[in-house]
């Protein structure tokens, strides 16, 4: 009789328990999610040798203020983002991202950058299913790894946003060996992942034409000084340098080339083509007109008209006032925050209205739309759970090339590349 009872009150108890969770409409969220509010975060290089970035997640803090603001957040969560300097350093990277996951609680990584940060703590945020979402960098590994074993694990967690580097490289190496298949090439690429994925594509690219190449060199993405690697170029007898590096080591090599009396005809790789290094580089003496690189974001100067753009100078004035300075001297990296935030927003729209992490990432999955910061005819496009796996939101880029010397600016020529991956 007893134990009769005991059942029945224990019973008793189950029920009630599951009536008052029914009752209050509990529901357990995962972490970063409040009734009212989601956090999120990423590592970013405020400082070091990367630190030209930092306008960007400036840039995607902004937009976020404003969907607060204007929009109430995103079904009814303001956007808390949590920006950590790492200074481009992994060993900085892993205990931040650990502090953003472990004691933060955030909801999500949001546009980390780096190849080697981001590569530093990809197994940790996939181990724990924590969203590792568009990483600013274009290495191949965000779109491939998704589905197949890379660094022991296959990382489905994690996904880009920009075009690939090597898809990127392989249109240079396909352009120089249509319209310039003489040409002796001499390659500067910055020795880690990033710098390798570059040099890869470019291979591929220049196909039979690869023999063309006759020096390829090396630096350190903390070099201050490459007159080593272009003297050694152009020892070689290379008419055309490709330059695979981050702006100030870019912007080095551009000087120094001028400096030591070459003049070849030059490609940078699009993370370096910002308006602003340009110019940079010919305050510092570099002779930049002709120089060749891509975009897929629209221009603060070349689309002076657009109406996305205009509306953009709004949003920093109100709430990154301290970025206009950069914005109207044609900070292209203040244009990809506000792509990367915007494309986050809408993401997150159609994660449903109350967000889990697993939600977020198949609405990442599943991604079709324009993107009003992105050059004109290139859309977000994914569509992983349809058979194709394809975990690449953009790809499609279009040819730039400079004009205009120490006042000049990019001008797009050519059609759009399509499926550059």
């Amino acid at each position: 009789m007893k134990r009769k009872v005991l059942a029945v009150v224990a019973a008793a108890a189950a029920v009630a328990a599951v009536a008052a969770t029914a009752a209050s409409g509990a529901v357990k969220a995962d972490p970063g999610i409040t009734k009212s509010s989601i956090t999120i975060g990423g590592t970013f290089p405020l400082t070091g040798p990367a630190s030209l970035y930092k306008t960007i997640p400036l840039a995607e803090k902004a937009y976020f203020d404003y969907v607060n603001d204007t929009q109430g957040g995103v079904n009814g969560r303001k956007i808390n983002f949590l920006i950590k300097d790492d200074a481009y350093s992994p060993s900085n990277t892993v205990p931040l991202t650990q502090e953003l996951v472990e004691r933060d609680k955030v909801f999500a990584i949001l546009g980390s950058l780096g190849t080697a940060p981001g590569l530093s703590v990809w197994n940790y945020t996939n181990q724990r299913k924590v969203p590792q979402v568009f990483l600013a960098t274009g290495d191949s590994f965000w779109g491939f790894c998704a589905t197949k074993v890379c660094d022991g694990s296959k990382k489905p967690w994690t996904i880009g946003w920009q075009p690939d580097y090597p898809g990127e490289s392989r249109q240079y190496g396909k352009y120089i060996a249509a319209n310039t298949p003489n040409a002796k090439i001499g390659v500067l690429y910055q020795n880690d992942a990033y710098g390798k994925n570059y040099y890869a594509g470019l291979r591929l690219g220049l196909g039979a034409k690869k023999s063309n190449i006759v020096d390829a060199e090396t630096f350190d993405a903390t070099a201050t000084s490459l007159a080593q690697q272009i003297l050694a170029l152009k020892s070689k007898g290379a008419d055309t340098m490709v330059v695979f590096g981050t702006p100030t080591p870019t912007i080095t090599a551009l000087v120094t080339a001028t400096k030591v009396g070459w003049s070849p005809t030059t490609y940078i790789n699009n993370v370096s083509a910002n308006r602003l290094f340009l110019l940079a580089a010919a305050k510092a003496g570099a002779n930049v007109d002709g120089v060749v690189s891509t975009t897929y974001v629209k221009s603060p100067t070349v689309n002076a008209g657009d109406k996305a753009i205009k509306q953009a100078r709004g949003i920093l004035q109100t709430y990154a006032p301290a970025l206009v300075p950069s914005w109207d001297s044609g900070d292209s990296n203040i244009t990809y925050g506000l792509g990367v935030a915007y494309t986050f927003v809408y993401a997150l729209k159609h994660a449903g209205k109350n967000p889990t992490r697993a939600s977020l990432m198949n609405a990442l999955h599943e991604m079709n739309t324009s993107n009003p910061y992105l050059y004109p005819g290139i859309r977000i496009f994914t569509d992983f759970h349809k058979g194709h796996r394809d975990n690449f939101p953009i790809e499609q880029e279009i040819f730039i090339k400079w004009a205009g010397g120490a006042t000049g600016d990019w001008k797009p020529f050519g059609k759009l590349l399509g499926g550059i991956r």
